[in-house]
């Protein structure tokens, strides 16, 4: 039988595999949400809330980004660590990498993730590809 904090991440898994975002937004993520990508590239940084993580997420699939879950193990009484494949092709760019991301569950919803890029330089390059930069005046305003 699965752990709470298991099941917790297995849902997103499954939320997120059928589109719904609502379910994510509504039960799974904590009000008080963060999430961590590292990096130097448009999508990098940290996101407060489940209305962030979801744009996130939005972005992902823009670039064409699929998410393959390989493992989840319970990690102590509130964390879950995953391992999974990221990996897409967009405007000539490709991604392909084994990643880990770190989830802490407080009172059965999703508060803290941090993800761990296997191949960083890989990230940044397609991610800054995919995404333009808004115009210097703009970024600067």
């Amino acid at each position: 039988m699965p752990s709470a904090t298991l099941s917790v991440v297995q849902r997103m898994y499954e939320c997120f595999d059928h589109d719904d975002m609502n379910t994510i937004r509504n039960e799974i993520f904590d009000k008080d949400l963060v999430w961590r990508l590292p990096g130097h590239n448009p999508l990098a940084g940290e996101k407060h809330g489940a209305e962030e993580v979801l744009a996130f997420f939005a972005q992902l699939r823009k670039a064409g980004i699929q998410v393959d879950l390989i493992k989840l193990e319970p990690w102590g009484d509130d964390t879950v660590v995953e391992t999974h494949r990221g990996h897409g092709q967009f405007r000539g760019a490709s991604l392909d990498a084994l990643n880990c991301t770190h989830y802490r569950i407080r009172d059965g919803k999703i508060f803290d993730v941090q993800v761990f890029l296997s191949d960083q330089h890989a990230a940044d390059t397609f991610f800054n590809i995919a995404f333009d930069l808004k115009p210097i005046p703009d970024r600067l305003a």
